[in-house]
């Protein structure tokens, strides 16, 4: 199915995604994982990715349109409720903020560190945002959607003595494009909290453990 069947900047809402299911589905049980020996383990995180993809690309086509087909994409990855992460300048759920072809970045953020990031908090679930922007007159619209998106969330969750404040997963601040701010700032849904507030906030003892490029 087509990616022209996608509403330009629109969020698509892939929720409620489970490490421990994905591993389940794939005939392993994650509540034992150390105790696997290596090459079982290398296994499991074979499996389990495979898993991860085909349970956010069957939900996808449930929603009209392949995750494959967006090349120029932007996403974010989020804890689902109940909890959240407590950042320097407040709660939020968010963890990274990404942009390019979807299905490949999130593909190899399964197969590096967001696995082990989901494997630490075994029995959380995650939230998936997924976006193509579109304006006319520019082919690379969606880095400056992505820039945007993490100077806006830095602005809200950093200290009153930090410079800047990524999402948990985020190195960087993607790259500027200096186009003319979004009137309608369509981007900023999924950063916002919105609907049940998280009963529990998670504070990590190393906010550079899990970086992803």
């Amino acid at each position: 199915m087509a990616t022209d069947k996608l509403k330009p900047n629109h969020w698509y809402k892939v929720g409620q995604q489970s490490m421990a299911v994905y591993a389940r589905n794939a005939g392993f049980d994650l509540a034992i994982y150390d105790e696997y020996s290596v090459s079982i383990q290398r296994e499991i995180r074979k499996k389990t990715v495979q898993e991860a993809m085909r349970s956010i690309e069957q939900a996808c086509r449930q929603k009209g349109f392949e995750l494959s087909e967006i090349d120029k994409g932007v996403y974010v990855i989020s804890l689902a409720n109940p909890l959240s992460i407590q950042y320097p300048g407040g709660r939020s759920q968010v963890i990274y903020v990404g942009r390019g072809n979807i299905h490949h970045r999130v593909k190899a953020h399964f197969e590096h560190k967001l696995f082990d990031f989901m494997l630490s908090v075994a029995g959380a679930d995650f939230d998936f945002y997924f976006a193509k922007p579109t304006r006319a007159g520019t082919a690379d619209y969606f880095h400056h959607v992505e820039h945007t998106m993490l100077n806006w969330f830095s602005s809200q969750y950093r200290d009153e003595n930090e410079k800047v404040r990524w999402p948990l997963m985020n190195k960087i601040s993607g790259a500027k494009k200096n186009y003319a701010p979004d009137v309608k700032e369509w981007w900023k849904k999924p950063l916002k909290a919105s609907g049940r507030t998280p009963l529990w906030e998670m504070k990590p003892t190393n906010f550079n453990a899990f970086k992803l490029d």
